[in-house]
């Protein structure tokens, strides 16, 4: 409770940022009462906010109505039943995001929780990477990237989007649609931007912006163009690695190792895997690997440089399968590691201490867990790949992120109505096969969005009832499954009823505001709509 009022109290002076909060912080409310209390403290914390946003000139932002879209892929037209002869290819590769002067070497702000201090990288304890998938069902190609990243703006996607489609243009290649994941590790370089010098932001971001200079943020130049490049080498080198072969869909569960922090108590028990196996008894298989569970097995205020959990289970899956590893984040709200149980390597401990043991230990067990799937009870995935995109607006009611904005320190794309910000962002829709629907999130989704049991009138914050159907209900009878943190990063996505105080959770602190839920699962439902099969 104490961090959090510090958080507030911080935030009201452009301290902000729900990172400064542990993620394993929570305050449970409830009594009426002092949810009212809550609230009402809620809306003199916002006023203050907003009062101070309105003092700091912002950036000549783009009016909405002039805005038109760019470097955005409207997918391709859905299909119900495989081509003639059609085949799935499939293409890998990954390579390392780090320049080797991260540490010591210039301004390398770590993402994760703010610090009042320049939060820069002091150790590195392991690999930073992309890793890339291309595949086709024969009738275009359909890139995922999957970054060691704490988030992703649509700027940036947008951006790599833009230099490989220069590059593809060359190749000739039959571009679908290009995706880029964070796995929200809060221990890797800063590549969103919020982890920069907060009191440069806080003095110099009226004058920069009034004369139209540049507000510096938590990115590092020379890092993001590296990015750039290393991003954009691994799709065209999954491009030129395709070949062709047989998809399978598994699953297994791992409840035990998955902790939900916040009522209500809804996620995915299971550890998902799109197996492909290549004609080519030669060549590696390719993991395509699904589960919503926080990377903040090292913590959310450190600055060693670490790829988390991930990056030992991909070690593990490597080893042990032989396997090309692919990981994307699914909707992992408030969902964390559960590490009780687990035994540590004491010469881990001895050496770089009990967290990053302890994450080691857990990245080792996912990693077990995702080869134990049985091949025999998987199933053969059909070559259809139906995937369809959709804009979004996302009004901005959280004055601490229209504080963010006007600081520089949101680097997603903003527009204004009027005195209203919006962020603009996208929503996604896929379907492997017959049986596979996939809903691809810009943030950090509450999974009773996508799989139902959201709260009622009786037991929710507001009073009132979650009015929107479920992706797992719009969907039909297929899987359902959530790549989260795709293509943008918004922050949180919480169902407007279960929207509670920024003194008792983390989550409502980093979100556009209340209308999130609401906002995301209209454009999905739309997007769903609108699908001409």
């Amino acid at each position: 409770m104490k961090n959090k009022i510090i958080a507030l109290i911080l935030a009201a002076s452009f301290i902000f940022s729900a990172m400064i909060i542990p993620v394993s912080a929570n305050t449970v409310v409830t009594d009426p009462s002092e949810q009212k209390l809550y609230t009402v403290l809620d809306k003199v914390v916002d006023a203050l906010v907003g009062g101070i946003a309105n003092l700091i000139i912002g950036p000549k932002w783009e009016k909405k109505a002039d805005y038109k879209a760019e470097n955005f892929y409207k997918g391709n037209s859905f299909i119900d039943e495989p081509e003639s002869n059609a085949k799935w290819k499939l293409g890998y590769a990954n390579a390392s995001l780090l320049m080797g002067n991260e540490v010591g070497g210039g301004d390398f702000y770590v993402g994760g929780s703010l610090s009042v201090s320049k939060k820069l990288a002091t150790a590195q304890y392991d690999d930073q990477k992309v890793r890339t998938v291309a595949i086709s069902d024969g009738r275009g190609i359909t890139i995922f990237s999957s970054l060691d990243a704490y988030g992703m703006a649509l700027t940036d996607v947008r951006g790599i989007r833009e230099k490989f489609a220069e590059v593809a243009k060359q190749k000739g290649y039959n571009i679908t649609a290009i995706n880029i994941s964070a796995l929200h590790q809060h221990c890797c370089v800063d590549t969103f931007g919020m982890n920069g010098d907060l009191f440069s932001a806080l003095f110099t971001s009226s004058f920069r912006n009034l004369f139209g200079l540049e507000v510096p943020s938590g990115q590092n130049k020379e890092y993001m163009d590296n990015l750039y490049k290393v991003v954009v080498d691994s799709m065209v080198k999954a491009v030129e690695n395709m070949e062709e072969g047989k998809l399978y869909y598994g699953s297994i569960d791992a409840s035990d190792l998955i902790y939900d922090k916040r009522d209500p108590k809804v996620y995915d028990h299971n550890l998902n895997r799109f197996r492909f196996v290549p004609d080519n008894a030669e060549s590696q298989e390719t993991w395509m690997i699904n589960a919503g569970i926080h990377c903040v097995g090292m913590g959310a205020a450190g600055t060693v440089l670490s790829g988390d959990y991930p990056y030992t289970m991909e070690k593990y899956i490597n080893e042990h399968a032989n396997a090309n590893y692919y990981y994307v984040e699914g909707a992992e709200l408030a969902i964390t590691l559960e590490t009780d149980g687990i035994e540590v390597d004491p010469a881990l401990v001895e050496k770089f201490g009990d967290r990053y043991a302890t994450t080691v230990a857990y990245g080792n067990k996912i990693g077990e867990r995702v080869c134990a799937i049985d091949k025999n009870a998987e199933k053969e995935v059909e070559p259809i790949l139906n995937i369809a995109y959709k804009e979004v607006f996302l009004p901005i009611n959280n004055n601490i992120l229209k504080l963010a904005a006007k600081g520089g320190l949101l680097l997603n794309k903003v527009v204004k109505d009027g005195f209203d910000l919006y962020v603009v962002s996208e929503v996604g829709y896929a379907e492997f096969g017959k049986d596979y629907a996939v809903a691809i999130v810009p943030g950090e989704l509450a999974p009773e969005i996508a799989f139902g049991g959201a709260d009622t009138a009786a037991t929710s914050w507001t009073g009132e009832d979650w009015k929107y159907p479920s992706f797992d209900e719009v969907t039909g009878n297929r899987k359902l499954l959530v790549f989260g943190l795709t293509n943008d990063q918004v922050g949180y996505i919480l169902t407007d009823n279960n929207w509670h105080s920024f003194f008792t959770e983390n989550e409502e602190i980093v979100s556009t505001g209340s209308k999130a839920g609401s906002t995301m699962a209209q454009a999905f439902i739309d997007l769903y709509k609108s699908i001409d099969r």
